[in-house]
């Protein structure tokens, strides 16, 4: 009766019932005359169910805990005999769960460390690549997060000079860093936690996917998972990272065909697909295609994105045995609404500085008064204090611009 107590925890664990999951596999045996390694089974379990009830952390302590009972047993097996060995080892499934539960858990280098691990084993699991490049993007960003300024209004002011009619106001410009430019022929590099390997990974995924154009079932493997059978949201996920690579290694032409691609995707999930006009006016700016980049930020587009009905309203979580993924890139997924609402918010101070640089000054400064009017003082990003104080120096309103200010 344990055993079948096991086995109707794991069918419980499929069924999302975890708690009920965890009374039934502590109700099984430690320990059974079959070759596999109860211990490691166990502890790997548990941090399964520990990551679905979101307690990521504990999910990395049973799953650490995985890996260790899982040596031990190896090192007890039998030598020579390989279908033994073959039975007990789990090495590479508990690597792959440990990483993903660690990249949920704030920890992306170390998880960046597995999951390359386990990509030597599973490399045609084009969610895996997904993985380890969001594992690199946080990675990056963690470390501009560092040095980054705080997003808030007296970190807009970088110094006050001199005193009387000789007093200035010198303002900050550093609210994040340029990147770099960088060439597709440097995509051969090493596995290290950066924003190439990180393109070359989404380059990976998605050569793994079918044509997006291509009908009949779909099939693909996600070893150590079931095979997928929809593709739709795990391919948005990987234009959307690949457009904020791009972006991110300065090369505007890459990132502009994923981004457009992206947000033409009719069954992706409405943040991604407004995700994907962000990137792809950032990119037609870069490109000097204002014009264009003014028709991916208009309120007309974006609306129609928004109430797509073909768009899910909830975005799936991914972990061994499912599909998903974080659609910020170096994020963990939140609620679809907050979502939502962030990357409207971007698109909003993003149509405002586009028409800044087109010279309309006025109707730059009302949608940016009307979007300001909407959040209260602790939720004005710096951005928007710098556009306002730029509006009003232009049109020639210093007492204005001071005013803001202090």
């Amino acid at each position: 009766s344990s055993g079948i107590n096991a086995e109707y925890g794991e069918f419980e664990y499929l069924r999302n019932n975890f708690k009920k999951s965890c009374k039934l596999l502590n109700s099984a045996p430690k320990s059974c005359p079959s070759k596999e390694h109860i211990p490691t089974l166990y502890y790997n379990n548990f941090g399964c169910m520990h990551f679905k009830m979101k307690k990521y952390n504990l999910g990395v302590l049973y799953l650490s805990q995985a890996l260790e009972a899982n040596t031990k047993a190896v090192k007890a097996a039998p030598q020579g005999c390989n279908s033994t060995m073959y039975s007990i080892n789990h090495h590479y499934q508990i690597l792959y769960n440990y990483g993903i539960v660690l990249l949920h858990a704030g920890q992306p280098k170390a998880a960046f460390n597995c999951l390359s691990q386990a990509a030597t084993v599973y490399s045609r699991n084009p969610r895996l690549w997904l993985r380890i490049a969001e594992c690199a993007i946080g990675v990056v960003k963690q470390s501009q997060e560092n040095e980054q300024i705080q997003n808030c209004k007296s970190s807009t002011v970088k110094a006050i000079v001199g005193s009387g009619i000789y007093r200035k106001t010198i303002l900050n410009t550093n609210f994040q860093n340029h990147p770099k430019k960088c060439s597709a022929g440097l995509l051969s590099e090493e596995p290290t936690p950066s924003l190439t390997y990180a393109a070359l990974c989404l380059n990976n995924a998605l050569q793994l996917l079918p044509p997006s154009n291509s009908g009949g079932p779909v099939n693909v493997s996600a070893l150590p998972a079931a095979p997928l059978k929809d593709v739709s949201k795990l391919r948005a996920s990987i234009l959307c990272n690949l457009a904020y690579v791009w972006l991110g290694l300065g090369d505007p032409l890459q990132a502009l065909k994923p981004a457009q691609e992206l947000f033409s995707l009719t069954a992706a999930p409405v943040n991604l697909r407004l995700l994907g006009s962000v990137y792809a006016a950032e990119a037609l700016i870069l490109l000097n295609r204002n014009n264009e980049a003014t028709n991916c930020l208009a309120p007309e587009f974006v609306g129609a994105i928004i109430n797509s009905t073909n768009c899910q309203n909830k975005t799936n979580e991914d972990d061994a045995s499912s599909t998903g993924s974080s659609p910020i890139p170096g994020k963990v997924p939140a609620t679809q609404e907050t979502m939502v609402q962030d990357v409207h918010n971007i698109i909003i101070l993003n149509s405002v500085a586009l028409y800044c640089m087109k010279r309309d000054l006025n109707r730059a400064k009302r949608i940016l008064a009307q979007h300001l009017s909407t959040l209260s003082d602790g939720e004005i990003p710096a951005q928007a204090t710098m556009l306002l104080v730029y509006i009003e120096l232009r049109q020639g309103n210093t007492e204005a611009a001071l005013s803001i200010l202090y």
